[in-house]
């Protein structure tokens, strides 16, 4: 029973060290506002999820920073000796979740080919903050959904990963970043089950796309982050209604 005891213990600091590996984040700001870089540090040291978590503050010599070695970077658009755009356009992983911090929210609009996470208006961080963490809650809970793609090998597909649906007869292909994935099931099936989601949206008689990876949209045409453009079936012309439904649960 000692022996047992003794054991149990040991593991406890190896789950410990597990649990808050998992949890760390390395936070990048970059703003030459120290005085904004401190409140805006203490407020993620003092949120629930950021908690324990290391911060970096630069405040000048930009180009120098290792950019893509962060979880979030929280940017700032107006820089007195740098561009916080041309920064952001850096950051070429898939990981790194960008947050424009900036007085003048109308710059937002000058950022639509960045694959911005988030902005924060300095005037109203208290409010924005919030809002932001609201948003990671939503993300981390979707990216936990999954969908069995192969009931014999007991497979699955995160959400987030599935870019678009494409059916051919009975035959649906699955397509994310880099993979391909087949089931046998109609897009009609399919799409009871994936549409229930607000990422998913079904554009024709043969295509289902995650708005997560759109980065053109109209009523008649819409195009993901692989090149690829889908024509709009008659049928689907509230589709840009729907992306703004979409891009509103996102904040």
């Amino acid at each position: 029973m000692e022996n047992l005891i003794f054991s149990l213990n040991a593991t406890v600091p190896v789950f410990a060290m597990i649990i808050l590996g998992m949890l760390f984040k390395k936070i990048g700001i970059i703003d030459d506002d120290l005085a904004f870089s401190n409140i805006l540090k203490k407020k993620i040291e003092n949120s629930n999820y950021f908690c324990g978590n290391d911060i970096d503050i630069y405040n000048d010599d930009f180009q120098t920073i290792d950019i893509e070695n962060y979880d979030f970077l929280f940017i700032d658009i107006i820089l007195a000796q740098d561009d916080g755009i041309s920064l952001a356009k850096k950051v070429n992983n898939k990981t790194t979740k960008i947050i424009f911090i900036c007085n003048n929210e109308a710059l937002v609009y000058d950022c639509f080919d960045i694959h911005l996470y988030f902005f924060i208006r300095k005037a109203f961080y208290e409010d924005d903050f919030k809002r932001l963490l609201t948003k990671i809650e939503k993300d981390e809970a979707e990216s936990n959904k999954q969908y069995l793609v192969d009931e014999k090998n007991n497979q699955y597909i995160r959400y987030v990963d599935i870019c678009y649906i494409q059916s051919h007869r009975n035959m649906c292909t699955f397509f994310t970043i880099d993979h391909e994935y087949q089931q046998y099931i109609t897009l009609k099936r399919c799409s009871e089950t994936l549409c229930k989601n607000i990422a998913f949206y079904k554009i024709n008689s043969y295509t289902i796309i995650n708005f997560k990876y759109v980065t053109k949209i109209n009523s008649q045409s819409v195009t993901l982050s692989n090149k690829q453009t889908f024509n709009v079936s008659r049928q689907s012309k509230d589709i840009v209604e729907k992306y703004h439904a979409y891009r509103r649960y996102l904040q």
